[in-house]
């Protein structure tokens, strides 16, 4: 097969007054984002865009940019240090934010139509994106070993550290925990929303599927559903509604609905090593099973849950996603994604001109994306099966200038002679699409329908850096890397506390690798200042008590103005809470703190600041509104005082109280190297290999043979139960303790066996 020419539509007019005098709001948007991405990082053009909306619309169209958000995805750029938002509707990109500390790396994108989380595994750094005001919000120290998740479903944001096994509700717009963390025994796999806003999770030491919901401010499990053996090797993909397991280990595929209902299917190959999406939406999932080089499909799984499979015909599969009754799956080698109906026909593929490393795909807004987060292309995939190529470097466009919608790429819904695009008001186009950043048009060989896709002889270099340049050198054509020229990052976050008509700001040096920071704009609705660069905090005076407030930080250097981040509302007044009294700290962990103190009465939060005399890092201050938080990002061995300060309503701050200095310890603990168990007659006995620096050992158990037996605390390498009651299934967690007390950040969790088989 060959791909089928297509050609880019035609551009659309420029952004027009409608009949009553006022401008179109997404052309006067894209119009300005293509105005100002050259020239700015980040959510710049939306804080310009604000002006044009409030100039034109009113003050209260500001509400509506949650609307914009439908059918669109933000697919990352990493040698751009970018982020696109994509039309899904017309495969434009219509505004870009910059996260230029995180350039070149792996950053994993949730989203939804109010908030972007970020998480930067490279860093463990993850920050939040108020969509609803456009700016950097709240910022979160994960570090950089461990395995954790950060998602978002339609009114929920979790963490999720699944080597910990432990989930905590955080509020999206901060990052900052709401409520207790919920522990679940590690590890844990998969972690998505489904749309009743359920969690799902597998538990593979217990043999479980675990939906939690967030009610109120804490994190709780709603369903516990048995889907293998405990020990089992598990992966999960979250449906619609409820959740699809494959046990690895074995052939075993098994739906949960969202009533918690569980149903075992066999299926036609052995699943070992089988991957899944985090998500799957649709009546359609797909497994692949790499080793087998195979896809098994699973067909309403919710109801009749018809299962079959085909082969790919190929290596090098990543993880299939079904769509629209089509299986996608991307082969990263390639720089393509093979397309098959469920009975494995296969049909045109989809290919990525000048696509390296691996490619993401993932059905959201009624359409499919696909994102080769490593370069600078994408292509979207709508119901019927039509692909179009995204140049995720294209700026918004605007003025009549660039295309008017993306290019189509090689895809098609049929399997024989697809259809082929037209531009409006025109014959279809014999030219192929551009490649990504050329802007210029390559002519395909024309060649037999069942032939493979081919692609442009000599094709221009790519330009994937997001300068308008392709690539190239002189002389032994090795290339010259170009001088990074970019702005600084969002100075995320920025603290408020309220006086008496004024409020004090302060906020994190902003990354800026590339020049020195100049300058710190600070602006708020009805006035602006403008700080020196070395300057990390300023109080703004003459505010009216009672007027709600929210500030806005944007860091500048030679090359331009950084995004913006911004506070949450603040309001001054006169009326102040009492201090904090018993403020303590301990170290709960090798980088992890938790202070504590005594509720103030007519507190509304606290704002918790660390200090180190020692010279060490210190985190972000942190907001929350119970009497203790979890301070993490700290170093093992250096010296905090933590200062607690009580905010009223509209963030009218109380004078301040501080714990006394603590040291953190200069070790981490690690895990045993191995923990067995053995049952004889009425005792069950737990061995465990020695970890060096432990004090003593807490051994946690699990399996339904759990509810019999206490957690327990021991000072050897064992330790012996009598189980008061018959379980049928056991296994134990056994995590390190310093000689403070402090646990390590993850056990090792037995094998587990059972008496009876798991039906």
């Amino acid at each position: 097969m060959v791909d089928q020419p297509t050609g880019p539509a035609a551009n659309p007019p420029s952004p027009a007054p409608s009949p009553s005098g006022r401008f179109d709001l997404r052309g006067g948007i894209a119009a300005l984002g293509r105005r100002t991405r050259s020239g700015a990082a980040g959510l710049t053009i939306v804080v310009l865009a604000a002006a044009l909306i409030s100039t034109a619309f009113g003050l209260g169209a500001m509400g509506r940019a949650d609307e914009m958000s439908d059918g669109a995805a933000w697919l990352w750029n990493s040698p751009a240090g970018e982020l696109a938002r994509v039309n899904g509707n017309n495969a434009e990109v219509d505004l870009v934010t910059s996260l230029p500390d995180s350039k070149g790396g792996a950053v994993e994108v949730s989203q939804n139509d109010e908030y972007l989380l970020l998480h930067d595994p490279s860093t463990g750094k993850v920050t939040s994106v108020d969509l609803r005001e456009m700016g950097f919000s709240g910022v979160l120290d994960l570090g950089r070993s461990g395995d954790f998740g950060v998602v978002l479903g339609k009114e929920s944001a979790v963490v999720i550290d699944r080597l910990g096994g432990e989930i905590k509700a955080v509020d999206p717009a901060t990052l900052q925990p709401t409520g207790a963390s919920l522990e679940i025994p590690a590890p844990l796999v998969g972690g998505a929303f489904d749309d009743s806003d359920t969690l799902w999770l597998g538990v593979p030491s217990q043999g479980t599927a675990v939906g939690v919901r967030v009610e109120g401010k804490d994190a709780a499990i709603a369903e516990t559903v048995s889907v293998a053996d405990p020990g089992a090797d598990l992966a999960l993909t979250v449906l619609d509604e409820g959740a699809l397991a494959v046990d690895r280990g074995g052939d075993r595929i098994v739906p949960v609905n969202g009533e918690g209902e569980a149903r075992v299917l066999d299926a036609p190959v052995k699943l070992k090593d089988a991957e899944v999406p985090p998500r799957t939406r649709g009546d359609l999932a797909a497994i692949t099973v790499p080793g087998k080089g195979r896809v098994v499909t699973v067909s309403d799984a919710a109801g009749a849950a018809e299962v079959a499979s085909f082969a790919t015909g190929g290596e090098g599969a990543g993880a299939a996603v079904a769509y629209e009754g089509r299986v996608y799956v991307p082969f990263a080698a390639d720089g393509r994604v093979r397309v098959f109906q469920p009975d494995g026909t296969e049909l045109n593929p989809i290919s990525l001109p000048g696509a390296k490393g691996p490619i993401e795909l993932e059905a959201r807004e009624g359409h499919l994306f696909i994102n080769s987060p490593d370069t600078g292309v994408a292509a979207v995939v709508d119901p019927s099966g039509q692909a179009n190529l995204v140049d995720k470097t294209d700026p918004p466009p605007g003025d009549g200038e660039g295309p008017g919608a993306g290019a189509p790429a090689s895809g098609t819904p049929e399997p024989s002679a697809p259809p082929q695009t037209q531009p409006p008001g025109g014959a279809p186009s014999t030219q192929a699409p551009p490649a990504p950043g050329t802007g210029e048009s390559q002519t395909p060989r024309p060649g037999p329908q069942d032939e493979e896709p081919q692609e442009p002889s000599n094709p221009p270099p790519a330009d994937n850096d997001g300068d308008g340049e392709g690539g190239g050198g002189e002389g032994d054509g090795e290339t010259e890397e170009p001088e990074s020229t970019d702005a600084p990052g969002a100075p995320t976050p920025v603290s408020a506390t309220a006086g008496d008509g004024s409020v004090t700001l302060s906020w994190p040096a902003a990354y800026s690798p590339d020049a020195p920071v100049e300058t710190y704009e600070i602006t708020w609705e009805g006035g602006s200042r403008t700080v020196d660069g070395s300057e990390l905090s300023a109080e703004i005076t003459d505010l009216r008590n009672g007027t709600a407030y929210r500030f806005r930080v944007r860091a500048a250097n030679r090359y331009g103005t950084g995004p913006a981040a911004q506070t949450q509302e603040v309001t001054p007044g006169p009326e102040a809470p009492g201090a904090p009294a018993n403020v303590t700290a301990e170290a709960t962990g090798g980088d992890t703190a938790t202070v504590s103190w005594d509720a103030v009465e007519g507190a509304v939060d606290y704002q918790v600041t660390a200090s180190s005399s020692s010279g060490s890092a210190v985190p972000a201050p942190r907001t929350t509104g119970s009497a203790s938080a979890e301070i993490t990002g700290l170093e093992p061995g250096g010296s905090y005082t933590f200062t607690v300060v009580a905010r009223g309503e509209g963030g009218v701050s109380g004078e301040p109280s501080s714990s006394q200095e603590i040291t953190m310890p200069e070790e981490e603990l690690g895990a045993p190297a191995s923990v067995t168990w053995q049952a004889s007659g009425d005792t069950v006995t737990v061995s465990w290999d020695a970890v060096e620096g432990a004090a003593e050992y807490r051994v946690t158990p699990g399996g339904d043979g759990a509810a019999a037996l206490q957690e327990a605390t021991a000072t050897g390498t064992s330790h012996t139960y009598q189980p008061r009651g018959a379980g049928r299934c056991y296994s134990f967690t056994v995590t390190a303790l310093g000689a403070d007390g402090t646990a390590a950040e993850s056990g090792t969790t037995s094998q587990a066996s059972c008496v009876r088989e798991f039906n």
